[in-house]
């Protein structure tokens, strides 16, 4: 019985096992053996149940690909077919250091992402606590000291209190309302047509866009690159690459793709076709069909894109630290002189008298 679904194991986790596995089946140590001692000294609770039931499979003779494919929680259908792919043609450590590079590019590509999304989401977080602040505890006092002060407040100040009172009733009908929008559009894009749309509509975000295309284009074409290096069938990687690019609706083109190979067609033209490949990685791929070298200059197709998709990140990051930075100051200074504003305007009264 596998383990339920949802219960993804860590990536990076995954890295290190590869790795080890790797390592001691290039050592041509019994495979039996080598699952048993991983097995024995991972530390992932999860990881560590999954091969120990593979041992147990493993003893009774099962096919490891076989096993391996129960587990899609941990090993994806990549991950089967190039370890299928070692064991039929022989070179199961091959196949294996091959899966552990492009699993780790692929973990060290996630970490970039989100480091880079980190300093802007604590920015807006930094900013929802200073708000949080000023309306719950900094404002309440000062509404004693204006109601001291008679007459009429200033407009900012008079938005500043409607605003706080309007947080204070309506919060939890707010936070409800945002939860039904995000559960309903949750529950949408869990059907094909709407995943397809949201990931059509990713792709044509300004200034995201392009990031969102490149990362799916570079993922794809290194997944497609191990699997040909390992020498699955061209057709059958290219259906097994493209779910590997994250966006449906270019798994789809991919798909479309695939069949005009499939029909006779050359990968370059299948691919000029598909409208998703451009000029360089055009030519690349040209080159290496002619010249059998497929593998290495897809892995530098895909390198291409991976450069480009950093140098994206960059971008937009040193486009939109500054923007955040500029925005919260000036929010918050507009929060603090709408809160002073009554004290400076009642001390020129004062000063005038």
């Amino acid at each position: 019985m596998t383990s339920l679904p949802f219960q993804k194991i860590n990536s990076g986790t995954l890295v290190i096992f590869t790795e080890q596995l790797a390592a001691m089946v290039s050592a041509q140590l019994p495979l039996l053996q080598i699952i048993e001692t991983l097995a024995s000294e991972i530390m992932d609770k999860k990881l560590k149940s999954i091969l120990n039931k593979v041992i147990a499979r493993l003893e009774l003779g099962h096919d490891l690909g076989d096993i391996l494919e129960d587990y899609p929680e941990a090993f994806s259908s990549i991950y089967v077919n190039m370890v299928r792919a070692g064991m039929n043609s022989g070179r199961l450590d091959v196949s294996l250091e091959q899966l552990a590079k492009y699993l780790k590019q692929t973990h060290e590509t996630i970490g970039k992402v989100s480091s880079a999304v980190t300093y802007p989401l604590f920015l807006v977080f930094a900013l929802i606590i200073v708000m949080a602040v000023i309306i719950y505890w900094i404002l309440p006092n000062f509404r004693s000291l204006y109601d001291t002060f008679g007459g009429e407040l200033p407009k900012p100040t008079q938005w500043l209190i409607a605003f706080a009172y309007a947080v204070e009733q309506w919060w939890h009908l707010g936070v409800l309302t945002v939860s039904i929008i995000l559960f309903l559009y949750w529950l949408y894009i869990q059907t094909p047509d709407g995943r397809w749309l949201s990931d059509r509509i990713r792709l044509r975000f300004p200034i995201f866009g392009s990031f969102f295309y490149r990362l799916a284009i570079a993922r794809f074409l290194r997944t497609m690159a191990v699997l040909v290096q390992s020498e699955v069938p061209i057709i059958k990687t290219l259906n097994l690459a493209a779910p590997a690019s994250g966006n449906v609706y270019i798994e789809g083109i991919i798909i479309e793709a695939s069949s005009l190979v499939e029909r006779g067609r050359s990968l370059t033209y299948a691919f000029r076709e598909s409208g998703l490949f451009h000029g360089i990685v055009l030519q690349m791929i040209s080159s290496g069909e002619e010249s059998g070298v497929l593998d290495r200059l897809l892995f530098s197709a895909s390198n291409f894109y991976d450069k480009l998709t950093e140098y994206r990140i960059q971008s937009i990051i040193g486009l939109i630290n500054p923007i955040l930075t500029i925005l919260i100051g000036m929010i918050i200074s507009l929060l603090l002189i709408a809160l002073f504003l009554p004290i400076f305007e009642m001390g020129s009264v004062a000063r005038g008298v």
